[in-house]
């Protein structure tokens, strides 16, 4: 049984979605013919699973899906530039996807959510 607090709060779950979106345009801008496709499908799961526990209110999982967002798009951002046909626009539309998702992952709603989930769900990180 849910109450209003630990309710995920509809931005959260936008931003899981846009945080997913944005970290799977950059990891199919990066996994081009010369790119690094092992370590970005493996960033991508990775970012995945976090943005997904992110959305269910884990204040560690929030801050290592921002963190490998991040660095997604520093991987991708080379590869983006070399790109001949679409150059860099890939890239901007991974961050204009990624990073809103990011900034309502730290909006008001989903602190309060955060902190009312964080009691008894985040004792297995230590927190």
């Amino acid at each position: 049984m849910t109450t209003d607090a630990t309710r995920r709060p509809r931005s959260v779950t936008l931003a899981v979605v846009l945080l997913m979106l944005g970290a799977l345009v950059a990891a199919t801008t990066a996994t081009g013919p010369q790119g690094p496709a092992t370590l970005v499908l493996l960033l991508l799961a990775v970012c995945f699973w976090f943005a997904v526990r992110a959305g269910r209110g884990r204040r560690t999982a929030r801050t290592a899906a921002s963190g490998l967002t991040a660095a997604l798009l520093v991987v991708a951002t080379p590869f983006a530039l070399d790109d001949p046909l679409y150059g860099g626009t890939t890239l901007l539309v991974a961050a204009l996807l990624a990073v809103p998702g990011v900034v309502l992952l730290y909006r008001p709603a989903a602190e309060a959510y955060v902190r009312a989930r964080s009691g008894d769900d985040d004792v297995e990180f230590g927190e």
